[in-house]
């Protein structure tokens, strides 16, 4: 369902369908966490050999543009990729070891008291993110 709906706004932009631009976008829709572009270019690399990093730095790049493709920039300096799906927004749980990457339910701006904000500054956006180290990492 969402593939498709990637794929028709692609068609709205005049944006080639590559199969290169296919096999990022599916393997960012499978994903579970959102995933650096070398980590993009690992999982596809096993199925595509010839494929290169800048194919999949340059598509994402164009899919971020198209805003199909979302970039998270946590503070440990590594950008990471998901599909965008909307308006709901997502925070993060960054391990500092491996730089994986957690969704964290819910949004902490739900329950905190805003009132303290100056009447003259409008919020336009807003992160959160938690860093740490993962079960594997400590071990």
């Amino acid at each position: 369902m969402i593939y498709q709906r990637i794929l028709e706004e692609l068609a709205t932009h005049n944006c080639k369908i590559t199969p290169q631009r296919r096999e990022i976008i599916k393997t960012l829709i499978q994903a579970k966490v959102p995933l650096s572009a070398k980590q993009i270019f690992d999982r596809l690399r096993t199925r595509n050999p010839k494929m290169s990093f800048d194919t999949v730095y340059r598509n994402l790049a164009i899919l971020k543009e198209l805003q199909v493709v979302r970039q998270l920039d946590f503070h440990d300096g590594k950008s990471r990729f998901e599909i965008d799906r909307g308006p709901k927004h997502h925070h993060y749980l960054v391990c500092l070891k491996c730089g994986g990457a957690w969704k964290i339910d819910g949004c902490p701006m739900e329950n905190l008291n805003i009132n303290n904000i100056p009447t003259d500054f409008k919020v336009t956006n807003h992160r959160f993110e938690l860093f740490g180290y993962c079960k594997d990492c400590r071990s």
